[in-house]
Parts: structure tokens; sequence; C-alpha cells
């Protein structure tokens, strides 16, 4: 579906049903990297991330207050890590973990810090890039907008770790794509949906002004990649569907070249 409607970049979730730490023994996780690396060539498709589920649906939280928790999140993080070099992808994306909403925050963020800053270093020796957004409030309560993502990244200080914008969360929390150049002064990776102002639609299925979005990327010279984040239930029935409707609608769009 990808490959047919005339996109070259996948970015690629790791979720169970295709591909996961929690799917497989690990004698059996390279094979699987190889075959799928092998699926996209076939496709004439790249990876340009890769984003390993690590907070919504898994028991994985590098924040953990839990030790056990958060030491075997950190190991399939790494692992995850390894993967992305060997599917050749430009990032890895990676999260911060979340405290409970009972917990306090400022140990949570600690311990958060202290965890991505070895996964950065475990990544520069790989020689892996890694991006990190900002979320909504339901996903990690303590990284939901451009001051808070800014301070995680400055936290851990690595040239392997950038940030990304991803545009719903950026709508739910009353922020703009311009913003975060001025925050950040250069975006890595971009996540792009629409959404009223949430729900990670199609393109044209809400009320973002995503042409706007892209025309701000545009005017900075913004040359990475797109994902198209959609990711709603109302999609899941037909997401061949979903995927040639925008498509189509990234054609017609003027900001688009």
């Amino acid at each position: 579906s990808v490959a047919s409607n005339g996109f070259h970049y996948l970015d690629f979730w790791g979720g169970a049903g295709h591909y996961s730490a929690f799917d497989m023994p690990e004698s059996r996780r390279r094979a699987r990297v190889r075959e799928i690396r092998a699926l996209l060539d076939s496709w004439g498709l790249e990876m340009s991330v890769f984003t390993a589920e690590q907070s919504c649906l898994y028991p994985i939280n590098v924040a953990s207050s839990n030790p056990y928790v958060r030491q075997n999140s950190v190991e399939l993080v790494q692992k995850y890590i390894e993967d992305t070099r060997e599917f050749g992808a430009r990032y890895f994306f990676l999260q911060m973990g979340y405290p409970l909403f009972d917990e306090d925050a400022g140990e949570a963020f600690r311990r958060s810090v202290e965890a991505l800053s070895a996964l950065a270093e475990f990544a520069g020796q790989l020689g892996v890039r890694m991006v990190m957004e900002q979320l909504q409030k339901y996903e990690s309560s303590f990284c939901c907008n451009r001051a808070m993502l800014r301070k995680f990244i400055d936290a851990v200080g690595s040239p392997y770790l950038t940030a990304c914008v991803d545009c719903v969360a950026a709508a739910a929390a009353g922020e703009t794509p311009e913003e975060y150049y001025s925050a950040f002064g250069t975006i890595s990776h971009v996540h792009l949906a629409d959404g009223c102002p949430t729900g990670h639609l199609c393109p044209g299925d809400g009320e973002n002004p995503l042409a706007g979005y892209l025309r701000v990327f545009a005017e900075h010279g913004f040359d990475q990649s797109v994902t198209l984040e959609i990711n709603n239930h109302r999609y899941f029935d037909d997401p061949d569907q979903a995927a040639a409707r925008a498509a189509r609608w990234l054609r017609e769009c003027s900001a688009v070249e």
C-alpha cells in the first residue's frame, strides 16, 4: 500500500503482528529484521524512522519508579537501537517514558534523563541518530509541549538526540511549528496528521491547517522526512483507502512540490 501510493520512505512502527521484542525469542530477532529489510528492498522502500512501541501498549517505561521495569526497558530499547542500524533507518524514535499521575514528576524526570543519556551514549557508539517528540498528556504527562521537550533534549545534551515536532500534539497544546523552530532552531523529523485538533486523522478529515504547517517547514528549508501519522480507529477497517486519500491530498496540496 505504501509503495503503490507513490511513497518511497516508511516510518516503521514496531508492534505486535509484524515486529516487536515481545513477539519472538532473541534467537529469532536478527533474522526477522533481515526479512523486513529484504521486504522493503523488494518494494523499493527505505525506512526513514524505526518507531518501536515504547509508551502506549507495552510495559516499556524508561522513567519507571520500578527498578526492574526501568532496567528492562532500557535493555529492550538498546535492542531496538541495534535494529535501527540493521534496518538502515535514518532515525530511531525514542520516547522519554512517563510517571504515574500521583508520582513526583521531578524524580521521574531525573530517572528518564539518566536512562535517555545512557541510550544516547549507546546509540552514539553504533552511529545511530535518534529523534524525540512532545506528546499529549495522556501519553506522557511530563512532556506535552515544546518547553518540556527542550528541557529533556538539553538535559541529555547529545548530538545523537534531536527534536521531532508532532503537529497534532502541538495543536492540542495550542502551539505551532513556527514556535518549535524558535525553540530548537532546527527540526529533524515531523509527525503530520489532521485533527480537531487531535485525532490523528487523514489529511482533509479534520480542521488543522496542514498546508500552512508544510509551508512553515518549507520556509525553514526542511529536507528531512515527514511521517503521515494516520492512526484513528475510523480507518482500521480499510487503511489502504486512507493511505490513498493521504497521497492524493499531498499531490494536490499547494505547499508540496
